[in-house]
């Protein structure tokens, strides 16, 4: 069930200050990647250990427990009635989709049907609420040979019987697609998927106004800004990573959630001409220079915002373009992983005076070096990288996002690590004033790590005025994003 809680009562016209929570909710149904099976508890999606030392399912073997609690709470959840289907198509294992659906399809024959959740006064959501978009899935051929495949699948898992009709099986299908939230880590790392009834109330905008944390599989959703006159309607979370193109946003947006997106975020054409642009560099000037990407290489360039002066120079727009192209390929190859050679790469053909550094394939090659650097443990250079970004990050995101929060706390980390104790202090307060209000200070990333962290750098900073010496331990990070 959700908790909805709005400047300490539900309804419209009720003040909301940044960092109230907006909604705690509990998924519908929620699964841990398939790839993660081992690691994570399936129940309460708790780290194990050791691989190896989750307890299994005495009958399926395939779900794993941190203890019997977990696993007791499991079976009366929902496992009871997917055990024997796990059992059934043993070795094999149903795709995370597959499994999401069969949780799904068990949960609305066993009275799921019938949940009704609270959003606010005098409005409730059930599950046949949620928006399916059957028309738009019906017309995308990529995902109607998706869910043919699934349907396969789900005929073998649950039993041909068990299986909805048609249309039915369409909107399920449906649901999942634009409904599901990817559940996360601390890191912002993704564990799993969770469809939740009250949570699926939020619209999106590329500048949300609220944000979405994870503590296992319990989502809350807390304000990024106050509101004098709230109400839920208004609340904005963003579905993607904002720190893309316009053009890309809008296209992933319609190809993924089936609407146009028409906030104020893809309707700020300054921001879209600093997203393409390069060094004026006339008389030392820093200023941006805008190249749209879509006009001939022959194409004078537009003249510097900063300076007003117009470059002689004809070939920067064919070695911008070559340029772009070739590090929208070492993007690519970073999509999944980081590898710090390839944004090494992509850096260096930037060279030091073509990209402006709010260049979006600057500032997004810089993330990705950063994040390489740190699963090397190479500090030094993951300091470098990541200083550089601060500003663009800022700018991308806003001031306060959290994603911004996550960078200074991993910067603010390594600066103590290095023994830059009052550096690594200024770094880390200012992440607990934006991580304090998007995730609250019970949330674990505060108390397991932001917390204990500020205490050492002041801890250390009071023991060097005192010149006492103190052992350090190597920082120990996750990949984000």
């Amino acid at each position: 069930m959700s908790v909805v809680l709005v400047g300490g009562g539900k309804g419209k016209g009720r003040s909301l200050a940044a960092g109230d929570v907006i909604l705690k909710a509990e998924p519908f149904v929620y699964l841990l990647s398939g790839s993660l099976k081992g690691l994570y508890c399936d129940y309460c999606f708790k780290k194990s250990e050791g691989y190896g030392r989750l307890q299994r399912c005495s009958r399926c073997k395939g779900e794993r427990y941190c203890g019997r609690e977990c696993q007791v709470k499991a079976w009366q959840l929902i496992h009871r009635h997917e055990c024997p289907c796990i059992k059934r198509v043993l070795p094999k294992a149903p795709p995370d989709t597959a499994r999401l659906m069969a949780k799904i399809i068990i949960k609305l024959k066993n009275g799921g049907d019938q949940l009704v959740e609270e959003v606010t006064d005098g409005k409730t959501r059930k599950f046949k609420d949620l928006m399916n978009h059957y028309s738009d899935i019906k017309k995308d051929r990529a995902r109607q040979e998706q869910l043919e495949a699934l349907t396969v699948v789900l005929s073998d898992y649950l039993g041909p019987d068990t299986l909805p009709n048609t249309a039915d099986l369409q909107g399920i299908f449906g649901r999942i697609c634009v409904n599901s939230f990817s559940i996360t880590d601390m890191d912002h790392n993704a564990l799993g998927t969770g469809v939740y009834l009250a949570g699926s109330v939020f619209d999106h905008s590329c500048r949300p106004n609220a944000f979405v944390t994870f503590n296992g599989p319990t989502l809350t959703c807390r304000a990024l800004q106050s509101f004098t006159d709230f109400d839920i309607s208004k609340v904005r979370i963003s579905y993607l990573d904002v720190m893309t193109s316009t053009e890309e946003r809008v296209k992933e947006l319609k190809r993924r959630y089936y609407f146009t997106c028409d906030c104020p975020g893809c309707h700020d054409p300054e921001m879209d001409r600093l997203a393409s642009s390069v060094v004026c560099g006339i008389k030392g000037c820093d200023g941006p220079v805008y190249i749209d990407e879509n006009l001939p290489p022959s194409e004078p360039l537009p003249p510097c915002t900063k300076c007003g002066c117009q470059s002689p120079v004809t070939h920067t727009r064919t070695e911008y373009l070559t340029a772009a192209g070739y590090c929208r390929e070492q993007l690519e190859e970073c999509k999944d992983q980081y590898f710090l050679d390839i944004a090494q790469r992509g850096l260096e053909r930037q060279g030091d005076n073509l990209f402006h550094p709010m260049n979006l394939l600057r500032v997004r090659l810089l993330d990705a070096a950063t994040e390489a650097a740190i699963s090397l443990s190479n500090w030094n250079l993951a300091l470098q990288y990541g200083i550089q970004n601060i500003p663009a990050l800022r700018l991308y995101y806003g001031e306060r996002h959290p994603n911004v929060g996550m960078t200074l706390l991993k910067l603010g980390k390594i600066m103590l690590y290095l023994q830059q104790q009052q550096e690594a202090l200024e770094y880390l307060t200012e992440a607990e004033g934006i991580l304090n209000t998007s995730h609250g200070n019970t949330h674990p990333l505060y108390t397991t790590q932001l917390a204990p962290l500020i205490t050492q750098a002041r801890e250390e900073l009071t023991a060097n005025k005192k010149h006492n010496n103190r052992h350090y331990n190597s920082p120990h990070f996750s990949l984000v994003r």
